[in-house]
Formats: structure tokens, sequence, C-alpha cells
């Protein structure tokens, strides 16, 4: 036989698809490529959290150093964990160079060109692994580079990937998904034939972790991918004829590969996940509300309801969405195309024996991606009482550890992409084999109807909107703390300010709010929050700059650009003028106000809460929290004679009783349902911590709490 020596014989280099893969990624995210320097894709919510996310890299690996995953930059002065934040430290530490040689922008956009043209690349090599491309006759190898590149595109440019670009770093980097389910399934299949290698047990850990350094989502999806690639495998080792002798030993070989992953990935990231065990052990605020699954789930005609990207439907098709999903646009965004969905539908059926496996992948994931109730167009009141009907998810959340943590559940899609991806390959190829005479023509033509049901462009860009003031504020000496206003909900934004002035954040923006942090246990970041009272009662004037002192404020700034309506903007500048009395703003314009605090020299004793105390309760015009049966308060600045008020309530009969810092009795109270105002005389010096305990069960109740220095 002659050898073939053509170029089109030839599959092209894993650097040059990767080019191409990158090329497009420009182009489907233009205008990006003409502001690589000076913005960043997405709306400008959770985009400047990850672009924080590089510069704290920088900071704490080389400026300071220090742990990256502790920083007391934010929520100062006491400081935040990070182990729960989505701190995706491979897109930090692969752009470093970027970051140290000054550009922030550089460094986030080149991660995400870097996940987009890899993530493609990772699947077209699976692709080219999966057994329908590894069967192919050497004679028809020419023809396998569109169908692999095609399951690529549908892989890295999927509305799902392209709707996560507009802010979840984490989430766009899936580019090594695709290669740890390659060298999984390559380990096992070497495992079933006998011929295991070193590394054939390496490299599935190897990628595993650099899917840990990215995203904790994409670990637990690997892992359940595993679980079922594993079954699979020993379904198929009890089905093969004539090996039910080896099988034992076959059995334990494949299940060497998967531990020996999970083993490498433990051992690496163990700095990691043991620091997130003891916290999920010790508290539960990573863990959100099963109403918050239920919501972030994925709707079922969300598959089949075109990208709201589009710049020719995707207007309307967003405009109806929006009123109809539950969900928010990025998680919403599960659009699987009807160019791949079509072209799966003839790969399973060109070969069912051989796509039967990852058309089960494809259905596991969209059904997890589902929730626990089944959505369909917004309602979940689907059966003909009005009840819900309960999914597979459900169970998962009940029955599998740090499952609940996994907020969004629509994003269980990516997995769904990848195995669609995988199946319109064969389809591709099915068609080929049917139309001989369109080879040249097919696979760029079906590329391109896929390119352009996923089209995107013009992709939003999000450009700094830094104030000049941060400027100047970085060339004032000191160190002191910002109190960005208003803080009633925490703004990415003031994370942006940050990279610039550099100062800390009395306030933050992390993935999973933390109570441990002050912001609503100090009195006036209390009312700040909550845009009205809460059970620390102070006098903003008269002891506000003692708690902004004890804070390390230096600077407090109101921004009105981001308080546009009066329900945020009154209260809020209210407060901040009590608690300025008369002062004038050190630096004012249309936009920012700004507040320099003055300690004071002899500061004003307050309280701060301590654990045991419930959230805060709004009923009409009364606001209080509930004590669980021991609470602490800490005692700021205390005085040798001092008051503390209580208004308290509880079941009738129970008794109150505030233990002082050396465990003595300082005050007791017979408790009723009926609000009481309680007295307690005080004589501390310096900082203490009360207790107070109950002996009810539940219902004890303090609306008021007010700390008085007697002269």
């Amino acid at each position: 036989m002659t050898r073939t020596t053509a170029a089109g014989d030839r599959l092209p280099p894993a650097g040059r698809v990767f080019l191409l893969y990158f090329v497009l990624t420009l182009a489907l995210t233009f205008p990006l490529i003409l502001h690589l320097d000076a913005a960043i894709p997405g709306d400008g919510f959770d985009g400047w959290q990850n672009y924080w996310n590089f510069w704290w890299l920088r900071q704490s690996l080389v400026e300071l150093p220090r742990d990256p995953f502790v920083t007391d930059l934010l929520y100062h002065p006491t400081g935040v964990s990070l182990y729960f934040h989505t701190l995706n430290p491979f897109n930090g530490l692969v752009t470093l160079p970027l970051q140290v040689a000054g550009n922030l922008f550089l460094a986030y956009n080149g991660a995400v060109l870097l996940a987009f043209a890899t993530g493609g690349l990772g699947a077209y090599l699976l692709a080219l692994a999966t057994p329908a491309h590894d069967s192919a006759s050497k004679s028809s190898k020419q023809r396998l580079f569109w169908p692999a590149f095609i399951a690529g595109l549908i892989f890295t440019f999927a509305p799902y990937h392209l709707a996560h670009l507009l802010g979840h770093m984490q989430l766009i980097a899936l580019q090594w998904i695709p290669f740890y389910v390659l060298y999984l399934g390559r380990g096992l299949q070497r495992a079933r034939r006998g011929a295991l290698t070193r590394a054939d047990l390496l490299k599935p850990g190897l990628f595993l972790i650099l899917v840990g350094l990215c995203d904790w989502y994409y670990v637990l999806y690997c892992l359940l991918f595993t679980v079922l690639a594993l079954l699979a495998a020993w379904f198929a080792l009890w089905r093969a004829p004539g090996r039910h002798a080896e099988a034992p030993v076959t059995a334990l070989r494949l299940l060497a590969v998967p531990l020996a992953a999970g083993l490498l990935f433990a051992l690496f990231l163990i700095p990691l996940w043991l620091p997130m065990l003891r916290e999920a052990r010790n508290a539960s605020f990573m863990v959100p509300l099963r109403s918050e699954a239920v919501r972030l789930s994925a709707d079922l005609l969300g598959f089949v309801i075109p990208q709201g990207f589009h710049p020719l439907w995707g207007q309307a098709v967003r405009a109806w969405a929006d009123r109809t999903f539950t969900s928010s646009f990025s998680e919403y965004s599960i659009f699987a195309g009807f160019v791949p969905l079509l072209l799966a539908v003839a790969g399973v059926g060109s070969n069912w024996r051989q796509a039967r496996f990852w058309l089960l992948i494809a259905l596991v994931f969209a059904i997890l991606a589902l929730g626990p109730v089944l959505h369909i167009a917004g309602r979940s009141d689907l059966l003909p009482d009005g009840g819900t009907l309960p999914l597979p998810h459900a169970w998962l959340y009940d029955h599998v550890p740090f499952m609940r943590i996994a907020r969004s559940v629509s994003r269980f899609d990516v997995m769904v992409m990848l195995a669609l991806g995988l199946l319109a390959s064969r389809g591709v190829m099915a068609l080929q084999a049917r139309l001989p005479r369109a080879q040249r023509w097919l696979g760029p033509l079906l590329a391109a109807l896929v390119l352009f049901e996923f089209w995107p462009a013009p992709y939003p860009l999000s450009p700094p909107d830094t104030p000049a003031w941060y400027n100047t504020l970085a060339q004032t000496p000191g160190h002191g703390a910002v109190l960005n206003l208003p803080m009633n909900w925490d703004r990415p934004g003031y994370l942006l300010y940050q990279t610039v002035h550099g100062r800390p954040l009395t306030v933050g923006y992390i993935s999973r709010d933390d109570p441990r942090t002050l912001t609503t246990r100090a009195p006036v970041l209390q009312g700040l929050r909550a845009l009205g009272p809460d059970i620390l009662d102070v006098d903003l004037t008269r002891v506000g700059p003692s708690v902004l002192s004890w804070l390390d404020v230096d600077f407090v700034v109101l921004d009105f650009y981001k308080m546009p309506g009066e329900r945020e903007r009154a209260p809020t500048v209210a407060m901040a003028e009590a608690l300025f009395a008369q002062a004038a703003p050190v630096y004012a314009d249309e936009r920012l106000r700004v507040y320099q605090v003055t300690r004071p020299a002899a500061p004003a004793p307050f309280s701060v809460l301590g654990a045991g105390w419930g959230e805060r309760t709004l009923m009409g015009d009364q606001v209080w929290r509930e004590i669980a049966p021991t609470a602490t308060l800490h005692v700021m600045h205390g005085a040798s004679a001092a008051a503390m008020h209580l208004s308290i309530s509880g079941p009738d009969g129970a008794t109150l009783r505030i233990m002082g810092p050396d465990g003595g009795v300082v005050g007791q109270a017979l408790l009723s349902t009926t609000w009481q105002t309680m007295t307690v005389p005080l004589a501390l010096t310096g900082a203490a911590v009360l207790t107070l305990q109950h002996d009810a069960v539940d219902g004890v109740r303090v609306r008021r709490l007010a700390l008085e220095a007697r002269p």
C-alpha cells in the first residue's frame, strides 16, 4: 500500500489547534481584544471581586508576604477567612508575571483567553481519544479533525461558559475538566488491559489538582463523574465474556486509578481542604438555605431557550427569561444549542453501544442541574395539588457531604456540555461517513452553525470606574482603614478601588457572608448595614468616633453614585452627618463626600455582640435579636463607673444572669413576656467580656442594649 503524505491526512499539532481556539476566543469576546489592558469582560459586578483576587494573591505572595487564605485587608480589623471564597489561585499564579509587571487587566484577560482556548483544546483531545475516533481506520484519520474540533467548540463556547464570563473567573477556568476526564478514562482503559503504568496513576491526580486550584464546584463534578465512570467500567467488566476468573484483580486495578488520583489530590491540597473541613465543622455560614438551591437550579426549558447574548434574538429572549426563570442570567444560561443537540442525536443513532456512556453522563448531570425540584417556565408547583416534583439532587443534598455548600445548582451544566460535545462529535463523524462528497465543506459548515448559535458579540466590557480621589489616597500617609458607604449590602466595586489605594476596608465582598465579621455585630456598622436601628443603641455624635477609632477607620467615603435612591441615600447620609456632627468633609465632588476620622482622646464605652446572638429581626417598628442560652458581649473602653441598660423579654419565669469577666453574677432578672428594662451597674477598666445566660429553651429577646458612662 502506498503511504499517503498529503498534509490533509495528518491531524494538526495541539499547538495549532490551541491557536485556533485562541483566535476564536478573541472573535467571540470582541471588542475585548481592543481593551486588553484597560477593561475586563462582564457586567462590572463579580468581575471586580475576581479582579481583586489577582491583586490580593500578588500582595500576599510577593508584596507582604502572608497566607493568601486569610486577610485583614477586608472586614478590618478582625479580618476574614478566604477558604470558602472563590479565590481560584491557579489563575492568579499562572498570571503572576503579568501582575508583577504592573497590569492586572492583562493578567485577568490573559487568564480568560487561556481558559477558553485550553478548554477547547482539552475537549478536542478528549474527543480524539474516544472509542469512535480510536477505531477509525488509518485512511479516515484526516476526517477526525472537524468532529473533535466541533466538540471543543461546543464545550468551551457554550452559553454556560460565555454567561459566566460576566464575572465568575473561577467558573471560566473550566479548562482542566476535560484533561482530567481524558486521563482518568485512559487509566481505566489500561487498567482493564493490565497495562497500567505509573503515569496512568499520576496524570488524573495532577489534573484534578489543577481543577481544585480553580473551583471546588468542578472538583465535586469530577468526583461524581469518577463514580459513574468507575461503575461503568465495572459493569463492562462484569459483562465481558470469559473474563470472570480475572475480574476481581481487574476490578481492583480499575479502582486503583481513581484512588491514586484522589490520594494525590488530597495530599497536595491538604493545606486548603483541611482548614475548610475545620470551618465547616465549627460554623455553617458557608451552607446556603435550601431555598437558594431551589432558586438557583436550572429550568427544564433553559436547555432549549436560545442564549441571551445573541446579537439577533438575544434581547427578546433575555427579557422573557428574566421574567420567567427564578435565577440570574449567568445561572439560567444553559442553552445546549439546536445544532449540537441534533448532532448528538445523530451520534447516538450511529452507534448506540459506543455513545451510551456519554449519553448517560449528559442525562445524569442535566437532571442534577435541575436541582431539588423540577422547574418548568419558572414554576415548580407542577403537581395537581400544587406540590413540587422532587428530583435526585434533593437526596444528594441531604446525604452527600459538602453537597449543600454548592448553592448554584445549574452549574452542573458544564458536564452536560462536555458530554454533548463528545456526542455531537460522533454525529459529525456519522454525517461525514454518509456524505463522503461533502468532506471539504461539511465540517466547516457545522462548526460555523455551532458558533452562530452561540455567538455573543459584541461582548459587554467593564472599564474601571475608580474615582480619582482614591489615587490621591494612595499617596496619603497612614495605614488606617476606609469605610465605604453605602454598605447596606456588599459591593465589589470597593474591592476595585482597594487595588488602587491599598488601604484596609472596614467592609468587603466575599463569596459567603461570614457572620463572624463585625459588620452586623458592632455599633455604627449595624445601623449602616440595616439602614435603620439595631439593638446596640449608641449616640452617633458622642460615641460614633470612638467606634470608628476602635475599627481603625481613617476615612469614611460616601459614594452617591452607588445610592441613587432615597431609600439608601437618606439614612446613610443622615448617619454619616451625625457621626461627624458639624465637621466639614476633607473632599467632596458630585460623586464623593469624604470625612476624616479624628481619634478621641478619651474614648467612650460601647459594646460589641459576641457569640450567641441571633439575626436582626424587624416586626413593625420593633427590632430585636434572640439570644442563645449562653451569649457573650464585648465591652470596649470600660469605665470605672458605668451602667448597662437592656430592654428584654422572655418566657414567664425564665431567669437571665449577666456574668462579669471573673465569672461572678453582676446582674440578674426574672423575665416575662412583656418588655422590661434591666439596668446593670458595671465597674470595668478597658476591654472586658460579659456573659449572658438564661434557662429558657428559646424566646429570650433583646431589643435595646446601651452602655452609659457615669461621672
